[in-house]
C-alpha cells in the first residue's frame, strides 16, 4: 500500500501537468476547452515525430514541440475561439468541440489508431527509495508538473505581465480601457497553455501510451484535477492532481485496475457536487 500511495503521489505531478493549461485557460478566458485534451495527444505526436527523426530524449523535444504548440494555438484562439467568446454560452463550447473532433479526425488520418508511446532509457525503469519502489518516469513527471506549477504561480503573481492576465481575468472591459489588448493576451495565454499540455504530453506518452482518440479520456482527467482542485487555481491544480493519484492508486490497490477509470470520474462528480468551487475555489493565481 505504502508503494501504491508514493506512486499515486509521483502521478499527481503528471496530472498536474495535464490539467494546469485547461484550469489556466478558464481561469483567464472563461473559456471551456473541450480540444484540450487534443492539445495534449497532438503535443505527443509532435514529439514522436521529432524524436523518431532525430534521437533525442522526449524530455529535450519539449524544445521543439513547446514552441510548436504555442504556434498553433495562439492563431486558433486570436482568429477562431477569441470572436465567439461574446456571443453565447454555447459557441465556444460548440467550437473547441469542432476543433477537438477535426483534431482527433487529423491525428487518425495521419497516424492510424494503433497505440504510440515515446522512447525513454528512464521510461520503464524504477528505483527504491527508502525501501519504496518508485518509477522513474512517474518521478520525473512529479518534479516538471511541480516546477510547471511553481513557474506559471510566479509569473502570474510576480510580473507585470501576470498582473495584466490577473487584471483581463478580472474585468477584461476595463482593462482594455487601460491599454492592454486583450484578444491578443488572451491570444498569448491560450497559446501558453497548449505550451504547457506539451509537457503533459510527453509524459503521457513516455510513461503511457498514445492514439488518436485519447484525448477525450485525459481531458476528463483534467476536469477531474481542475474541479477538485478549484477552477482557475494554480497551486489547486497541484493539490486536485495529488488528491487525483492518490485516490486512482488507493483505489486500484483496493479494486484492481480495471476501474482506474470509475474511480477518477466518481472522484470528479463527488468533488462536483459537495464543493462545485473546488478546494482552493476560482482565481487566476
Amino acid at each position: 500500500m505504502v508503494d501504491a500511495l508514493a506512486q499515486g503521489i509521483l502521478l499527481g505531478g503528471l496530472y498536474a501537468s495535464v490539467a494546469l493549461g485547461l484550469s489556466v485557460v478558464f481561469g483567464v478566458l472563461r473559456l471551456v476547452n473541450l480540444a484540450h485534451g487534443e492539445l495534449l495527444i497532438g503535443a505527443a505526436f509532435l514529439a514522436f515525430l521529432v524524436v523518431d527523426g532525430t534521437g533525442v530524449d522526449p524530455l529535450l523535444s519539449l524544445l521543439v514541440v513547446a514552441p510548436a504548440m504555442f504556434a498553433i494555438a495562439y492563431p486558433i484562439q486570436r482568429y477562431v475561439l477569441t470572436p465567439v467568446l461574446t456571443r453565447s454560452e454555447e459557441a465556444p463550447l460548440v467550437a473547441t468541440f469542432g476543433l477537438s473532433l477535426a483534431a482527433t479526425g487529423l491525428f487518425a488520418e495521419l497516424w492510424g489508431s494503433d497505440p504510440r508511446s515515446l522512447h525513454a532509457s528512464w521510461a520503464s525503469s524504477g528505483i527504491s527509495v527508502l525501501g519504496v519502489d518508485m518509477r522513474v518516469a512517474y518521478v520525473i513527471a512529479f518534479v516538471a508538473g511541480v516546477l510547471l506549477v511553481a513557474a506559471t504561480h510566479v509569473a502570474l503573481t510576480r510580473t507585470r505581465r501576470g498582473a495584466a492576465v490577473r487584471a483581463a481575468a478580472a474585468d477584461p472591459d476595463t482593462a482594455a480601457v487601460m491599454g492592454i489588448d486583450v484578444r491578443r493576451l488572451y491570444a498569448a495565454t491560450f497559446g501558453i497553455a497548449a505550451a504547457m499540455a506539451a509537457v503533459g504530453g510527453v509524459f503521457i506518452g513516455t510513461a503511457f501510451s498514445i492514439t488518436p482518440t485519447g484525448g477525450v479520456t485525459w481531458l476528463l482527467t483534467g476536469f477531474a484535477v481542475v474541479v477538485l482542485g478549484g477552477i482557475g487555481s494554480v497551486l489547486g491544480t497541484l493539490v486536485g492532481g495529488l488528491a487525483v493519484g492518490i485516490v486512482e492508486a488507493a483505489g486500484i490497490e483496493i479494486v484492481g485496475g480495471a476501474y482506474r477509470d470509475l474511480i477518477v470520474y466518481g472522484l470528479f462528480f463527488v468533488a462536483l457536487t459537495l464543493r462545485p468551487t473546488g478546494i482552493f475555489g476560482r482565481a487566476v493565481a
